[in-house]
């Protein structure tokens, strides 16, 4: 019988044409990853606002102050990297009266803050301010303020003025692991046009009658502890004066202190939503303080019960306006996906 014939070798296929791959210098950067931020810039504008409710006295302030700030010593250490000198617009409106001017803030160290602000004042002749005293022995109780507000004579009833005030300010502040202490001490300065006769008017922010072309002062001292989760809890002391010199009575009186000094003293808390230095809008947080009167005119059961206590339902916020903080903060997570992020990286890390 015939053989087969033998299949046919395949035909060796093409060896593929060398490609040029060109060659690069220099470093590969992912397409995703972030610019490098720039260094902290020693001038910024920033911003800070208030918004607070007051009870025993009654009150409504929004405190909104924003301006420039220059960083004094360029060092990223505990008591310099918050050293600066800025200089701000400062203004504080109240259903009742309203202050703009100047404020310049000097810190030189994390420890101390020096402030002064000269605020020019108009009140409105609503809400019962403003009210003027002939001497600081008069009544001023809120029954007696009341009373003042719905009268009709000239004579004692409230009405709108304008004047200078003035506050100096000196802040000191430490803090060790999460307890801190913080005393702040500040002097207050009044002019206003008074009514012909009147030597001092009701300030309701101090709760005391204020000397005209004269000087009161606040000390706060708080002493805080510092939870991990933006919680703070602590107690405040307030001590208010003020000082009255020989005009400011009736020229049969003698110089004496009928108002003061006053204290109350009651706990704080402080809820800081987030802390994220690379947003704008930062650090909002919700304040709540209650403070019992311990000496007081009329708050300690001679016009208002003494179990009434001071109260201050608060919310602040502050930021860097320019530059962006974006720019030289790293971009940072709320607190919650900060938590998940860390728990899943445990998870999947190696035993």
């Amino acid at each position: 019988p015939p053989e087969p014939e033998p299949e046919p070798e395949p035909e060796p296929e093409p060896e593929p044409e060398p490609v040029a791959v060109p060659v690069q210098t220099g470093e590969v950067v992912a397409a995703d990853e972030p610019p490098p931020l720039e260094p902290r810039p020693r001038h910024r504008w920033i911003y800070s606002n208030l918004f607070a409710l007051r009870y025993n006295p009654l009150g409504l302030v929004n405190e909104f102050t924003t301006g420039y700030r220059y960083q004094l010593v360029d060092k990223d250490s505990v008591l310099f990297k918050e050293s600066f000198i800025a200089a701000q617009l400062h203004t504080y409106l109240t259903p009742a009266y309203a202050r703009v001017g100047p404020k310049i803030d000097i810190q030189p160290l994390a420890l101390l803050n020096l402030s002064a602000t000269y605020d020019y004042t108009g009140y409105f002749s609503s809400f019962g301010l403003f009210q003027s005293f002939a001497s600081p022995t008069e009544d001023w109780s809120d029954t007696v303020l009341d009373e003042r507000e719905e009268s009709t004579d000239p004579g004692i009833a409230n009405y709108a003025t304008t004047g200078h005030f003035v506050t100096l300010s000196a802040l000191l502040q430490a803090k060790v692991k999460s307890i801190a202490v913080r005393d702040n001490l500040k002097f207050y300065y009044a002019n206003f046009k008074l009514r012909e006769g009147d030597t001092v008017y009701y300030h309701q922010t101090l709760d005391i009658l204020q000397p005209n072309r004269g000087w009161s002062l606040t000390n706060d001292l708080d002493l805080l502890y510092l939870l991990d989760f933006g919680l703070t809890v602590g107690v405040r002391y307030t001590l208010t004066h003020a000082f009255y010199r020989e005009w400011h009575f009736q020229p049969t009186e003698p110089i004496s202190q009928p108002n003061g000094p006053t204290h109350r003293v009651g706990p704080a808390l402080l809820y800081t939503i987030f802390d994220r230095p690379d947003l704008r809008f930062n650090k909002p947080t919700l304040i709540l303080l209650m403070q019992w009167w311990a000496k007081s005119r009329y708050r300690t059961g001679q016009d208002v019960s003494a179990g009434i206590p001071y109260f201050v339902l608060g919310f602040r916020f502050e930021g860097d306006l320019l530059p962006d903080p974006k720019r030289w903060n790293a971009k940072s997570q709320p607190l919650r996906k900060r938590k998940r992020s860390q728990a899943a990286a445990q998870a999947s890390a190696p035993n």
